[in-house]
């Protein structure tokens, strides 16, 4: 009995099997099609140009393909051949649709000429509210061990969604690392964070904006200068007056590049994230930075904070902080054995959003946002709508910044239920900015590829997104982007940044030029601009020194490398 079930079983594997044989083999090349963009149900900011539609061919057809627009209202109808699996529409075209289908669906469809068979089809709309402001944001190659040593490869980009001109090189091969920028809600004011070299983590640049910033000595302040200890002053964030700049003061980070061996690890090739730090507000006017007193607790990390449109509140990311270690001086967690831990996700951190009163600076009681604390998650990049109306924030399961499980949120600002927006996709949904009519939300994802991409999503009176579309002018090959901010300015508007702060890789490029009067001259503005150096660049400069000849230079910094001597931090570091 037991061996006619088995017999049974098998005959009923080879009749299932023979029937699966014979679908495949009459399965239409139609049905092996698929649109991969745009998305389904997208919506289209009402200025943009024509996208590039996209789709896969599984099957073994190499012929023409017809493509077919369709609009739901006036039922206007246009015809169109490729032999590629990309199709742009000419800007006549495109212009005919948008205004040919109203608030109405456009149907796209692409087939074999002569297919009646549906293949496969789309449906898009056009938005009736305009995006109305330009976007700058950082590009840079992957993984950041690679980006690291080839700082001359970040850029800084402005786009204007509206034109399919290539977006604008705002600034380009600066030998720092940039970070962080915010600006004024005027669209007048830049806050830029800028290493200005090895020797100062804490530096930042602030600048009126015109039709050329220029980022040197007398725009320049540094945070470790002025806590008088080595700090990063991460995620500095402007005030919407610009008056005043929030940072995070006294912080330890955990970072670590994980190793390259996985697909995961290139996409994903930094761990970083803050374990220690209070706020501090920096008063422009009164040039003094100042904790500011709720948001200061030794209890916890405080950093990621964003002022609320009218400026009276600062939403901000709290955790238990991380107990410190023997100096209590050190930008990064040290031990390798919890940074791997950390790697591996053996050890949860999760942040809660908290808002305290800025109260001109003297704060007050932080208290949780509702709906982004509590829910045993991780919650960061809280990002507040300029009509003050909602909050959007990333949540993931632990840590901060490149997460592949963080997600989009929103909630009512003065709190309320919170849900996923629907313009998340797969992996990584991050980096959010909005546009300054309220109306659009930019952000980042891996959705498509593991080089992030700009997309935009329209927010509705409701609070609800729609589906997301790229941003193709961002594009570039193996490049991502990140760090995107809207500027409340015309969409056209275009500027340089120049950066003209002296560093050791000037005097270095010199020396190799043999422009020795260049390297001597550079080496003076460079004392001119700060005469203590950490360490490791004391050692450099004494090199280069002796390269130029200046022994009794050479010679002095040589001897306070030794003593690891700089004006940042205390003896007792």
């Amino acid at each position: 009995m037991k061996r006619l079930k088995v017999v049974i079983l098998v005959v009923i594997i080879a009749v299932v099997a023979a029937i699966i044989l014979i679908f495949l083999k009459k399965k239409d090349s139609s049905d092996l099609l698929s649109v991969r963009y745009p998305f389904n149900n997208a919506l289209f900011p009402p200025e943009f140009p024509a996208p590039s539609f996209e789709w896969v061919n599984e099957s073994d057809y190499e012929g023409e393909w017809e493509i077919t627009l369709t609009t739901a209202e006036n039922k206007f109808t246009t015809k169109d051949y490729t032999r590629l699996t990309t199709w742009t529409p000419a800007k006549s075209l495109w212009d005919s649709l948008k205004l040919m289908s109203g608030d109405s669906k456009i149907h796209f469809r692409v087939n074999k000429p002569g297919n009646k068979k549906i293949a496969d089809r789309i449906t898009f709309r056009i938005s009736r509210d305009s995006v109305g402001a330009p976007i700058l944001f950082r590009q840079m190659p992957i993984p950041f061990e690679i980006a690291e040593k080839q700082l001359d490869l970040m850029n800084y980009i402005l786009v204007d969604v509206g034109s399919d001109s290539p977006p604008h090189i705002a600034m380009k091969g600066f030998p720092v690392c940039g970070n962080c920028h915010s600006f004024s809600s005027d669209g007048k004011t830049i806050g830029l964070d800028l290493d200005a070299g090895r020797r100062d983590k804490g530096g930042f640049f602030i600048s009126d904006i015109n039709d050329t910033l220029l980022f040197d000595q007398e725009v320049y302040m540094s945070w470790s200068k002025i806590e008088k200890r080595s700090t990063f002053g991460l995620f500095s964030k402007i005030s919407p007056d610009g008056r005043y700049i929030v940072t995070t003061v006294k912080d330890r980070i955990v970072t670590k590049n994980p190793s390259l061996n996985r697909p995961e690890s290139f996409a994903y090739s930094l761990l970083f994230f803050p374990v220690n730090g209070s706020l501090a507000v920096y008063d422009r006017k009164l040039n003094t930075l100042q904790e500011l007193p709720g948001a200061n607790l030794d209890d916890y990390v405080q950093s990621n904070a964003f002022w609320t449109p009218d400026g009276k509140e600062i939403i901000f990311s709290r955790a238990p902080a991380l107990p410190r270690e023997d100096n209590l001086f050190k930008l990064t967690v040290e031990d390798p054995e919890m940074l791997d831990k950390f790697e591996k996700r053996e050890i949860p951190f999760k942040y809660d959003l908290y808002r305290i009163p800025f109260n001109d600076g003297k704060g007050g009681i932080a208290e949780p946002v509702n709906g982004a604390s509590g829910n045993g998650k991780s919650n960061y990049f809280p990002a507040v709508s300029p009509d003050g109306k909602w909050i959007v924030w990333c949540q993931a399961e632990n840590y901060m910044l490149l997460m592949p499980d963080s997600r989009l949120y929103i909630a009512p600002a003065k709190g309320g239920k919170a849900r996923m927006l629907d313009c998340n996709m797969y992996s990584l949904n991050s980096w959010h900015a909005w546009s300054p009519n309220s109306k659009w939300l930019v952000f980042v994802s891996k959705g498509l590829s593991i080089y992030t991409d700009l997309f935009l999503t329209h927010i509705d009176d409701d609070g609800n997104a729609s589906i997301p579309v790229v941003i193709d002018r961002a594009r570039e090959y193996q490049r991502v982007c990140n760090y995107p901010e809207f500027l409340n300015r015309k969409p056209g508007d275009q500027f340089i940044m120049e950066y003209d702060y002296v560093e050791l890789a000037h005097i270095k490029n010199a020396l190799r030029e043999g422009q020795i009067d260049k390297a001597k001259d550079l080496y003076e503005r460079l004392l001119d601009q700060d005469p203590f150096f950490f360490s490791e660049d004391c050692i450099a400069l004494s090199g280069y020194l002796l390269r130029m000849g200046l022994y009794e230079e050479a010679k002095k910094y040589a001897e306070m490398a030794k003593t690891s001597l700089n004006s940042f931090v205390p003896e007792n570091q």
